[in-house]
């Protein structure tokens, strides 16, 4: 799987090379001779393979994000192309004496590209640093002595890109919806706590622990087991965060919540084995990957919460998950069970999110009626 997914990403690197070095030649046209066309393609293939390198190689700790960001930055340019065609083709047709005129081909696409461009980039930025809320109210199968609100964020991906100020305002969405429990389904941290200790992350992440008062509840995610489990384990427990690995636990003697490592281990348990003998109370699973929902809707679970897909991050992504998984972002109701996917709180690789958007799930659970 690693060597398809390196074999990918070189494949896309040379394409976007290519696609976007194609596009600032149209876009720069007769301001570059034909010698400073050339060059300008092959310093973009100089760069863009470096970076490759440089990132593949893991010389520094920040450089597959470089290599990444480098990536998506060609991607946008791309897309701007795009952008820019289709926007031409509707103003051809709305104004054609004008828009089809030699001064507006020579100024006005010069123009609108960069608007363009600078202009996903921003809303990319937006997105990933700007959650939102998605409220839903659910009704378990069992019944509930009182209502319980549930604040359910995955993928905070702690680090270098996200950090406090991120925490921090996590806390404050969470004070304001008035949450109670908060739920976390992996990826906690992004795949070591180099960044997480040395900018003094934990004091915040406790604020976020103690802001609700039925206890902060956390699985581990793939990124939390790429070598550096123990200390990611560690860090989660010394934010005073319940980690559920592999365990289960009854909640103010109201809830069972169960919670799943990530299929990274190999070890892990499946589903039916960590559910409680007594299922008179209502069950919410914990499961990073979205990808055993068939499996666990077989068993008497109320609620599934689950992450790892970012809903694909960065256009057209997103797509791709919906194809790839049962239910890949959103909510469904599956066999009698409730399954929640989230797109995350933080972000993979890239401080960009095109398609899809930070976000916190609010859950008003009521009990069923008897």
């Amino acid at each position: 799987m690693r060597w398809i997914f390196l074999t990918v990403i070189v494949l896309l690197f040379e394409l976007f090379t290519y696609g976007a070095g194609r596009g600032l030649q149209w876009w720069a046209g007769s301001w570059l001779s034909d010698r400073s066309s050339r060059y300008l393609m092959i310093s973009l293939f100089v760069i863009s393979n470096a970076l490759l390198v440089f990132g593949i190689a893991r010389l520094t700790s920040f450089g597959l994000k470089l290599s990444m960001t480098w990536l998506t930055i060609l991607w946008f340019v791309i897309m701007s192309m795009v952008a820019v065609g289709i926007i031409n083709l509707v103003l051809m047709k709305v104004a054609p004496q004008f828009f089809n005129s030699v001064s507006y081909q020579i100024y006005g696409e010069r123009i609108l590209l960069p608007l363009v461009f600078f202009g996903m980039v921003l809303m990319g930025i937006y997105n990933a640093y700007t959650p939102t809320i998605r409220h839903i109210s659910l009704t378990a199968n069992q019944p509930l002595a009182k209502p319980i609100r549930i604040g359910m964020v995955s993928d905070l991906h702690l680090g270098l890109m996200v950090g406090k100020w991120q925490i921090n305002r996590l806390t404050d969405m969470v004070k304001a919806q008035n949450v109670q429990l908060l739920l976390m389904p992996g990826d906690i941290m992004d795949d070591n706590v180099d960044y997480y200790t040395s900018q003094n992350m934990q004091p915040a992440l406790q604020q976020l622990a103690s802001a609700v008062p039925m206890g902060a509840y956390a699985t581990l995610g793939n990124h939390d087991m790429y070598g550096h489990e123990g200390e990611i384990r560690d860090a989660i427990q010394k934010a005073n965060i319940t980690l559920l690995a592999d365990d289960k636990i009854l909640v103010d003697n109201q809830l069972w919540l169960v919670g799943r490592l990530d299929n990274h281990a190999t070890y892990r348990k499946a589903t039916k084995d960590l559910m409680p003998s007594n299922t008179d109370k209502p069950i919410i699973l914990l499961d990073h990957e979205p990808n055993e929902i068939e499996q666990n809707v077989q068993l008497p679970i109320d609620l599934q919460v689950s992450g790892h897909t970012h809903n694909g991050q960065i256009f057209p992504a997103n797509f791709i998950v919906k194809f790839l998984n049962r239910l890949g972002y959103g909510y469904e109701r599956i066999n009698n069970t409730d399954v929640i996917v989230s797109s995350g709180y933080g972000f993979w690789g890239v401080p960009f999110r095109l398609g899809s958007q930070a976000e916190l799930w609010v859950i008003d659970l009521v009990g069923k009626k008897s």
